[in-house]
């Protein structure tokens, strides 16, 4: 399959998640360009692959609203940052930050709230974009279905700088890597180590230590790696990759259908009451923690692989502008 893809969008935050599929699309693609957000790199012809979040294109949304829909490109979205949870989950809606609030309120277009995400991705839907939506966990895609917005599940894949293993001596007992500004996560780490648990606590975008070889290097120290999203029960497919690339077991709060991993048999799952315990038990039962940690990271390594979810989009995206067009890319 060849196509002809003008533009792959991505911004400073998803920097590395673009880089990761942009190998990919380089070798599937005749023609590829990675953009930022700019209006005059929307073309009329070929594909428009945004990445991560339409709302961090603000620009590019802009141009696709204004143009006639006879003369856009065919548009691709595969969104992989979080949405309010769907009705079916039964769970609360999410309270923002202040900091959270406060981007809204100033229209900055950083502002990467569940709402803020949501209302994008509507506003695009009712101008009739974009022509694929993807999405990268199925609770997402349950609650687009609620809404009458029709989307293709892809899961999140792995990439071989994501990590591996380094055979390294494991001396850190649990870590939670990632953005230490969010309340409910800063709730969770005082209550672990107040209940006696040794949690180091790292992450800063702007901290090359966090990053690359690494931060390959740090979780190959790890023996557990905990998951702690920004909002309850939301599913960060990331960060379980990096501990399964990375053989360290990912122990998570609960997750709204965790697809396509299985808890007790690629990470564990537990309620935020009951992780003291959880951690110690495996802590203390090598043999138990490592049988997960294979599992799961056969899987990384070999099934869900970001070369398969590209591939997959790609079938999608051919596919919908076979039915737009009546023709394949060229």
């Amino acid at each position: 399959m060849t196509l002809e893809i003008t533009h792959c969008c991505r911004s400073l935050p998803a920097g590395e998640v673009g880089t990761y599929i942009s190998a990919y699309l380089e070798r599937a693609a005749s023609r590829f360009t990675l953009s930022e957000d700019v209006a005059a790199n929307v073309t009329e012809r070929g594909l428009l692959w945004i990445q991560g979040n339409a709302a961090w294109f603000p620009a590019v949304c802009r141009r696709l609203h204004s143009m006639p829909p006879d003369r856009r490109p065919f548009v691709v979205i595969w969104h992989t940052e979080p949405l309010p949870p769907p009705r079916s989950a039964n769970l609360p809606y999410p309270r923002l930050s202040l900091r959270e609030i406060a981007k809204i309120v100033l229209r900055d277009a950083r502002a990467t709230d569940v709402y803020t995400n949501y209302f994008t991705l509507r506003r695009l839907h009712n101008a009739g974009l974009p022509d694929v939506l993807v999405v990268s966990a199925t609770g997402r895609q349950h609650l687009l279905r609620e809404r009458g917005i029709e989307s293709h599940f892809v899961p999140f894949g792995y990439d071989a700088r994501m990590g591996r293993d380094l055979g390294l001596t494991r001396d850190i007992d649990a870590l939670f890597l990632g953005s230490l500004d969010v309340p409910r996560r800063k709730r969770i780490l005082e209550f672990l180590q107040g209940q006696g648990i040794n949690v180091t606590s790292v992450g800063d975008w702007s901290n090359p230590a966090y990053w690359g070889e690494q931060r390959t290097a740090l979780l190959n120290r790890v023996r557990i790696l905990l998951n702690f999203p920004r909002t309850a029960a939301e599913y960060s497919g990331a960060r379980i990759l990096l501990g399964l690339a990375n053989k360290a077991l990912v122990i998570s709060e609960p997750i709204y259908d965790p697809a396509p991993y299985v808890p007790g048999k690629h990470f564990v799952m537990a309620p935020v009451e009951e992780l003291p315990d959880v951690i110690r038990h495996y802590l203390a039962n090598d043999a138990e923690r490592e049988r997960i940690v294979e599992e799961g990271h056969r899987l990384a390594l070999i099934e869900l692989t970001m070369e398969r979810s590209v591939e997959c989009i790609l079938q999608l995206a051919s596919e919908g502008e076979r039915q737009r067009n009546g023709a394949c890319f060229a």
